[in-house]
């Protein structure tokens, strides 16, 4: 992967580090790598995300989605990829769903189409 593969719009610089792992494009993709991240992984793209979120979203409200490429897509990624730490973080407290069988054969078969 090129650096060009791994930037971000300008002020957003400090989330090119977990592009390469979190800005995936398909749901199933995103929650592989929740399952199989460490919690300490997960906690640290949590916080940096966290932050810088709300500039993230006001940076592409009113954007066409379906549009989006390069950097302003590897950003809508990161946030999609959020949403799935959160569980992490905020719900279960660990990688995982609580009482789920690991790995299992679960496959997330349709998404939303702008959501992957």
């Amino acid at each position: 992967m090129s650096a060009a593969d791994l930037s971000l719009p300008p002020g957003f610089e400090a989330l090119e580090p977990y592009v390469a792992y979190w800005a995936t494009a398909r749901t199933q993709e995103r929650r592989e790598r929740r399952e199989a991240a460490s919690m300490a992984a997960i906690e640290e793209f949590y916080s940096a995300m966290l932050a810088l979120a709300p500039e993230a979203i006001r940076s592409l409200e009113g954007r066409d989605m379906e549009a989006l490429e390069g950097a302003e897509l590897r950003l809508m990624h990161l946030l999609l990829a959020l949403a799935h730490v959160s569980m992490a973080t905020e719900l279960h407290r660990q990688p995982r769903a609580p009482f789920t069988p690991y790995p299992h054969h679960v496959r997330l078969v349709e998404a939303p189409r702008i959501l992957g």
